[in-house]
């Protein structure tokens, strides 16, 4: 009891007492500017991407799921600061391949409520993750055929290619193509594409590495 009446003796000092007072004023007037001119909670709807945590080592999303609607309810000024970083997530610990549907899960900040989810389950397609080795072949742009260039080859000659099995089923081949001045071929690196049969270009694959360098072939007799 003695050390709260020496609290309460130094709280209402004078200049405590307006120190305190003072500090409380600015503290009102700065949630009154930050908060539209209100004190009272307000609501706000924000959308947020749906995050896909804990995929089992040998699946990948194919589809990734839908963004969901978020209200949320505070103080403006902590609404403001927050909003940004409210999350929403699903646990794909337990994910067999195919569409499964999933609870969303959301957090907000210190001082951001969170009022509803809209939708609260989302669907999600997993495939297999699988794995392929392709060979490098060397595509010319605007760069004549001659001796020089017929004597250089991709290194490293094969890519690995890493997606669903669905996509890295349709690889026909892997191809770089090379443009620019044959001269400095030896000194760049190219990117790396993996097209279908129609030479088309295919998404969703992860190409190990992207890029290969050119090197001088080197004959067998000369090894």
């Amino acid at each position: 009891m003695r050390r709260i009446g020496k609290l309460l003796a130094f709280l209402t000092k004078p200049e405590v007492y307006w120190r305190i007072f003072s500090l409380f004023l600015a503290i009102v007037f700065w949630l009154l500017a930050t908060g539209d001119g209100t004190l009272g909670e307000t609501e706000r709807i924000v959308t947020v991407a749906v995050e896909a945590q804990n995929v089992p080592a040998d699946l990948i999303v194919v589809d990734p799921p839908q963004s969901v609607r978020v209200r949320i309810r505070g103080l403006s000024p902590l609404l403001n600061r927050g909003e940004s970083a409210v999350a929403a997530s699903i646990d794909l610990s337990g994910a067999v391949e195919g569409t499964e549907t999933y609870s969303v899960a959301v957090e907000g900040p210190l001082g951001v409520r969170i009022v509803s989810v809209t939708p609260q389950w989302v669907s999600v397609y997993t495939e297999e993750l699988a794995e392929a080795v392709f060979p490098v072949t060397l595509a010319f742009l605007g760069i004549s055929r001659t001796s020089g260039t017929m004597g250089i080859r991709p290194s490293p000659a094969v890519v690995t290619l890493r997606g669903p099995r669905s996509i890295l089923d349709q690889v026909d081949h892997v191809v770089a193509y090379l443009s620019g001045d044959p001269d400095l071929l030896l000194e760049e690196t190219f990117s790396v594409q993996a097209l279908d049969a129609q030479g088309r270009s295919l998404s969703g694959l992860e190409l190990d590495p992207p890029t290969i360098r050119i090197v001088e072939s080197v004959d067998q007799g000369e090894e």
